[in-house]
């Protein structure tokens, strides 16, 4: 009988182990994940998501990893009033993520805007939602290379039972963007937790949906580990120890690196927008001091120029951190205080052994001065 033929697949389907977990700080945005038992026992494989949030969060994230640098992040912003935008980047620390295209993500049905009843948390049709329902966007999607990412850089072992990911959110205004790159502004919260990897298994189901039209990426018949699947009555607690260390808002890192930043920022700032100017402006303009303008202008000089070593130190480590170093901005910096510490100071005191035989200005003291106006235009942009 063609009935007895479908009894395994509902065991399977029945069997499905899914677990979730939430922000401390809110329990409403909520993060499930399974793994198929074929990609535990013979890796690469895929492995399935689902991230809700209600729609008031203007953005939320989930990323694989301990840190935002080196991440294997998933953003979920809404497109439109009915759509959502699942956008798969690259933590670069700091910065904002990256996407990339090399994540390869498929879309899964149930992915859109919906409502949800706040008692009973069983989604609804209604158009419009009464005092005890509220309006949640959900990504389904399997992604079928999320075991390594960044050219093997990070990697997930589906046996791992102490794997970390870091989460983070947003609250406000809806984003309504199907741009993969979409611009988002700074999280309100952020945070880790060590997940149990082997709790969340799935036996082999057969291929019986197909995906929705979304502003995410492609779309083919797949496994729907998520249909029917309620986060709040149908999954695993992820059975995992919070990392101390990385459940605060910020997170300790990113505390230091921010710190870090803003030393990198301020001491170059004030070195090539303020001090640099003002010592170079001493030695031309026609003004009487009581002591001898090159006595003033070497101290300030050696001053700003340890004040940059100490901004340049900052911005490297920083570089380095996030994997930019071979970025435009840090390759022009190496530049820049390159020729600020191995050319000026030695230009410098030529023009001034030159000045003191002949009283008079020699080419090292034109190639000093042009070099140091350029090399202060470049760094004050």
């Amino acid at each position: 009988m063609k009935w007895l033929n479908l009894l395994p697949i509902a065991l399977g389907l029945a069997h499905a182990s899914i677990i979730s977990f939430s922000p401390p700080t809110n329990p409403d945005i909520i993060y499930s994940l399974t793994i198929p038992n074929t990609t535990t026992l013979s890796t690469p494989g895929p492995i399935y998501i689902q991230i809700t949030a209600p729609t008031s969060i203007q953005w939320v994230g989930l990323g694989q990893g301990a840190q935002m640098t080196g991440a294997n992040m998933f953003l979920l912003y809404t497109s439109s009033s009915t759509k959502i935008t699942l956008s798969p980047r690259s933590g670069l620390g700091h910065f904002e993520p990256q996407y990339t295209s090399n994540t390869q993500i498929t879309m899964l049905p149930g992915t859109g805007i919906s409502t949800i009843n706040s008692t009973t948390a069983a989604l609804t049709n209604s158009s419009s939602p009464s005092d005890n329902t509220r309006t949640t966007m959900t990504a389904n999607f399997r992604c079928d290379n999320c075991l390594t990412w960044q050219d093997g850089t990070g990697t997930m072992n589906p046996k791992d039972t102490n794997f970390p990911f870091i989460w983070a959110y947003r609250a406000g205004v809806p984003i309504n963007s199907a741009s993969m790159d979409a611009d988002i502004s700074i999280h309100d919260d952020m945070g880790g937790i060590q997940v149990d990897l082997t709790r969340a298994g799935m036996p082999p189901q057969p291929n019986n949906t197909t995906s929705p039209d979304s502003s995410s990426s492609s779309s083919s018949n797949t496994t729907n580990p998520f249909a029917n699947y309620n986060p709040l009555t149908d999954s695993i607690p992820a059975q995992s120890t919070t990392n101390p260390s990385t459940t605060s808002s910020p997170l300790p890192n990113l505390t230091k690196m921010t710190h870090i930043l803003i030393t990198h920022a301020t001491l170059m700032g004030l070195s090539f927008v303020l001090f640099y100017p003002l010592s170079a402006l001493l030695m031309p303009l026609p003004i009487s001091l009581p002591i001898s303008k090159f006595r003033l202008h070497m101290p300030l000089q050696f001053f700003t120029m340890l004040m940059t070593l100490a901004g340049f130190g900052c911005g490297i480590y920083l570089a380095y951190e996030t994997g930019q170093l071979r970025t435009a901005h840090p390759i022009l910096g190496i530049i820049v205080v390159g020729v600020l510490v191995l050319f000026q100071p030695a230009m410098g005191w030529l023009q001034h052994f030159g000045y003191v035989r002949t009283g008079g200005r020699t080419v090292w003291g034109l190639c000093h001065r042009w070099l140091g106006r350029g090399v202060i235009v470049v760094g004050g942009g």
